[in-house]
């Protein structure tokens, strides 16, 4: 003799109910995935970038600097990140803007170029927002020109590359290496889980009919 099974509503209700969580839980679970993943690649982009930048500005001849004063205003504000590139003196003219020294510590500045003298090899500069000229500039003080100026940027470059936070910045791309690299594995070992659990619900689904 057979005998009728007849379904509970509350066991459905229950059932509906972990059925709706186990729904949700993933959901979830997969968001806060997505944006951890976004987050860790975005600040080790960051990082990553900017060394890379740092490196490959040196190897093509280029000094990164950054505007500390408000005297080439407005073209270039104060905290702008300034790409200097290596030039013969003898190929400047007029108009270009150069980095130069003005004494035996090597402080920099970088103005703009208003007539050049090539008998006496020296520039006579002027910051763009100053009134007067500077005193003439000898040839073997310029230390290039300036080729691209990104404003805002200097402060954060600063920041990065200042002698005492030198350490600590090769030690974070170093950490996020490292985390990258455990992040992947993880990750691999997540998928491998899941793949092995979606291949056996079906066999237990399987198994379930025969009842």
């Amino acid at each position: 003799m057979e005998k009728e099974i007849k379904d509970d509503p509350a066991d459905k209700k229950t059932d509906d109910v972990s059925d709706s969580n186990s729904e949700q839980n993933p959901e979830k679970k997969r968001k806060g995935g997505i944006i951890s993943d976004f987050l860790f690649a975005f600040v080790l982009t960051f990082f990553l970038l900017l060394t890379l930048v740092m490196i490959g500005t040196k190897i093509l001849g280029y000094q990164m600097l950054t505007i500390d004063s408000g005297s080439m205003e407005p073209n270039m504000p104060v905290d702008s990140l300034i790409f200097v590139k290596q030039t013969d003196p003898s190929a400047l003219q007029r108009d270009d803007v150069i980095t130069f020294t003005i004494d035996t510590e090597g402080t920099l500045v970088t103005h703009r170029i208003v007539s050049v003298h090539p008998e006496d090899r020296i520039f006579i500069t002027k910051g763009d927002a100053n009134n007067t000229n500077d005193a003439p500039v000898s040839w073997s003080n310029v230390v290039g020109k300036t080729e691209l100026c990104l404003p805002k940027i200097g402060g954060i470059f600063r920041a990065f590359t200042a002698e005492k936070n030198r350490v600590y910045v090769y030690i974070a791309i170093g950490v996020l290496a490292g985390l990258m690299i455990l992040w992947i594995i993880l990750d691999h070992l997540k998928k491998k889980k899941h793949r092995k659990r979606a291949i056996s619900v079906p066999e237990e689904k399987d198994k379930t009919k025969g009842i």
